[in-house]
C-alpha cells in the first residue's frame, strides 16, 4: 500500500505518475493497481456523491488524451478498468453516507472557462450557453468534472497498470 499526493491539473499528475511508474519499474513491482482519489464538481448528481470513473473524457466528451510530443499531437486512450470500477462500486455499499455511482469524468485544462464557470476573471459565454454545454455533457454520460483524469487514464493504460479514478 502506498499513498502519494499531487497538485492540480494534468502537468502535476503527469510528473507524479512518471516518477511513480519509474519507481514501480525499478522496484520490480507487478500486478499493481493505482486508484486516484480526487475532488471534482458533480454534474446532475446528488451533492457529496462519489463518481467512480468508467471512462475519462476530454472537454469534447471524447475518450482521449491529446499531448504534444516533439511537436506532434499524440492521441491516447482513456479507458479505465471496468472490473475495478465495479469492485469499487460494490465496496461503496458498505458506506451508505456516500452516494456512489459509475460515470464518465470530464477532464478540462482550466478551472473556470474550461468547466463552464461564470465567475472567473474572464467569461466568453452566456449562462444559457453554459447550461446548454453542461446538458450536452450530461447526455454524453459525464457525471463529474475535474482536471487530471485523462492523463491518469492514458498513463495507466500505456504502462499496463490497472487504474481507476474516484472523485
Amino acid at each position: 500500500l502506498f499513498s502519494q499526493q499531487h497538485g492540480m491539473g494534468i502537468p502535476s499528475i503527469s510528473i507524479m505518475l512518471h516518477e511513480l511508474i519509474k519507481l514501480l519499474h525499478y522496484a520490480k513491482c507487478r500486478d499493481v493497481t493505482v486508484i486516484r482519489i480526487g475532488t471534482s464538481g458533480g454534474l446532475g448528481v446528488e451533492a457529496g456523491s462519489v463518481v467512480v470513473t468508467d471512462t475519462a473524457v476530454d472537454s469534447s466528451f471524447a475518450p482521449r488524451f491529446e499531448q504534444a510530443v516533439l511537436g506532434d499531437v499524440v492521441v491516447r486512450s482513456t479507458e479505465l478498468d471496468k472490473d475495478l470500477a465495479q469492485e469499487l462500486l460494490a465496496c461503496s455499499k458498505e458506506v451508505p453516507d456516500f452516494p456512489t455511482l459509475i460515470g464518465r469524468t470530464m477532464c478540462t485544462y482550466d478551472f473556470y472557462e474550461g468547466q463552464g464557470r461564470l465567475d472567473g476573471a474572464l467569461c466568453s459565454f452566456s449562462s444559457e450557453k453554459k447550461v446548454e454545454y453542461l446538458q450536452r455533457a450530461y447526455a454524453a454520460g459525464v457525471r463529474n468534472i475535474e482536471m487530471e483524469s485523462t492523463a491518469f487514464a492514458a498513463l495507466c493504460g500505456l504502462c499496463g497498470l490497472k487504474g481507476e479514478c474516484s472523485c
